[in-house]
């Protein structure tokens, strides 16, 4: 429902300002709202559903399905989010009568809407890494979110930020090679959460 509301809090916006296709993409991806609003809820949402259960360790014998638990709860949250956000921006656009202008942006908005979301993965992976490694989830949100600050104030000052740069003038491809730095990323934390679930006491 958060969600939902961030993406569709901008929706007078669209009345007010003389429209473009430059200018419906900043709506859309609001920097301040994703923020102050959608990160933290992602991230309060995903480590609520973070736990280990020690009965699947010892019905599979393995660890791993621990980290299989933990991916899967990421895309979960993320896809479900995402697709909240996408109904609530589309719904804007449409009520707001500015759909006409998808055909001339929705390469770009969907380049920065992955770049988005890739973002909010990293950080959620970032997230459950922490979890396991402190063992303590306010620790985990609190290095996450200021993280996401951190690039935040770096964005803000036109200052190249990787979590942030989707509402930059980046030009598609460099967003793109980003967001490929960023699963690169990804995959590290993965592995550096793999070894901690098998070498810790969970």
């Amino acid at each position: 429902m958060i969600t939902l509301i961030i993406s569709l809090i901008d929706g007078n916006s669209l009345n007010q300002e003389l429209m473009s296709p430059e200018n419906l993409i900043v709506i859309i991806f609001p920097r301040y709202l994703i923020f102050c609003g959608l990160i933290p809820t992602y991230l309060l949402a995903l480590l609520a559903t973070t736990q280990i259960r020690s009965q699947d360790i010892l019905i599979y014998q393995s660890r791993k399905v621990v980290v299989l638990q933990a991916i899967y709860r990421l895309c979960l949250t993320t896809i479900i989010m995402a697709g909240v956000w996408t109904v609530g921006t589309f719904l804007t656009i449409t009520i707001n009568h500015h759909f006409y202008f998808l055909a001339a942006t929705w390469f770009t908005i969907l380049v920065r809407a992955v770049c988005l979301w890739t973002a909010c993965f990293l950080l959620g992976m970032i997230a459950i890494t922490l979890t396991f490694a402190a063992k303590s989830k306010l620790t985990a949100f609190l290095i996450s979110f200021s993280i996401s600050a951190l690039s935040f104030y770096l964005a803000t000052a036109h200052i190249p930020s990787l979590l942030f740069d989707f509402g930059s003038a980046d030009t598609n491809i460099i967003l793109i090679g980003k967001e490929t730095i960023m699963l690169g990323a990804i995959l590290v934390f993965v592995a550096i959460m793999t070894q901690i679930i098998g070498r810790r006491d969970l």
